[in-house]
C-alpha cells in the first residue's frame, strides 16, 4: 500500500517482547522496500477502512506469529507530522508479551523474517544487541521506531510493579515459582532484586486479594527446601476467592 500525501493514514506497530534466560528480547525485521529500505523496524501494517486498529494488530500478529492467546495492549499513539516520509501517517503501537517457549519454535521456522534482540536502556537511549553480540544503534531503526521502542520499554517497566503484565511472560501462569517470576522482573527492569523483598512484595500484593494461589511444592533438587508453585488467578476465579474470604 502506497499512501497518498493529502490523506491521513493509521498504522499499527507491534512491540513483540519475550524473556529468555534472564534477558528481555524484542523482535524486529529488516524493511524490504523504501522508505527506510534495509533498516531494522517493528512489524507493522496499515489499518484497513473496515477494521479497528486492534483488529489490524491482531491480524498482523496471527499472520507473523500464530501464538495462542497472546497478551496485547495499546502502548501509545504516535502522531508527529513528519514521522513518515510518505505522508501523514499516525501509528498506534501495541505491546505483545509472549512466553519464550511458545515463541522459540515459530522463530525457527523456515522463512521467518523476525529476529530477536536483547533490549536494555542507557539513560534516554535504548540498546539492542543480537545473538552474535552485534549492536543496532537507534539511527539504524526505521521511522521513529526508536522512540516507539523506548516508550514501550518505559511503559512496561512502569506497569510491572502494579499490574499482572509480568506474569504474561511466564511459560505457565498456572504453575510457576516465585524464582521464575523474579527472573522476569529482573529481565524487564534490567536490575538484580533482593529475593526476600521480592517475595514479600509479590505475596502481599497478589496473594492477599486472591489473585495468587499456592498449588503445590515442586520436588526438591539438591540442597534446600522444595520450591512452592503458584497459580495466577484471573477473572471469575480471583473474584470467587475474594468472596470466600
Amino acid at each position: 500500500m502506497e499512501p497518498e500525501r493529502d490523506r491521513l493514514y493509521i498504522t499499527v506497530d507491534l512491540l513483540i517482547m519475550t524473556v529468555r534466560s534472564g534477558q528481555l528480547l524484542l523482535l524486529l525485521s529488516r524493511r524490504k522496500r523504501p522508505p527506510c529500505e534495509g533498516m531494522w523496524a517493528l512489524p507493522g501494517r496499515f489499518v484497513g477502512a473496515e477494521e479497528s486498529a486492534e483488529e489490524a494488530a491482531g491480524k498482523l500478529l496471527a499472520e507473523m506469529l500464530p501464538v495462542p492467546d497472546p497478551f496485547m495492549e495499546q502502548v501509545y499513539t504516535f502522531s508527529d507530522v513528519a514521522r513518515d516520509p510518505r505522508g501523514r501517517v499516525v501509528s498506534m503501537a501495541y505491546l505483545i508479551s509472549v512466553p519464550w517457549p511458545k515463541l522459540e519454535p515459530l522463530l525457527s521456522e523456515p522463512g521467518t523474517i523476525l529476529r530477536s534482540f536483547h533490549l536494555t536502556a542507557e539513560g534516554e537511549r535504548i540498546c539492542l544487541t543480537d545473538e552474535s553480540g552485534a549492536s543496532v544503534a537507534e539511527e539504524e531503526l526505521a521511522f521513529d521506531h526508536a522512540r516507539i521502542i523506548r516508550t514501550g520499554l518505559m511503559r512496561l517497566r512502569g506497569k510491572i510493579d502494579y499490574s499482572e503484565i509480568g506474569f504474561r511472560f511466564l511459560e505457565d501462569p498456572d504453575a510457576f515459582s516465585l524464582g521464575e517470576l523474579q527472573s522476569v522482573f529482573e529481565a524487564v527492569l534490567d536490575s538484580r532484586l533482593d529475593t526476600s523483598n521480592f517475595r514479600r512484595f509479590i505475596l502481599s500484593r497478589y496473594q492477599r486479594d486472591g489473585r495468587l494461589s499456592e498449588i503445590c511444592k515442586e520436588e526438591k533438587r539438591g540442597r534446600g527446601r522444595p520450591a512452592v508453585l503458584y497459580r495466577l488467578e484471573t477473572g471469575n476465579h480471583a473474584e470467587n476467592r475474594r468472596e470466600e474470604k
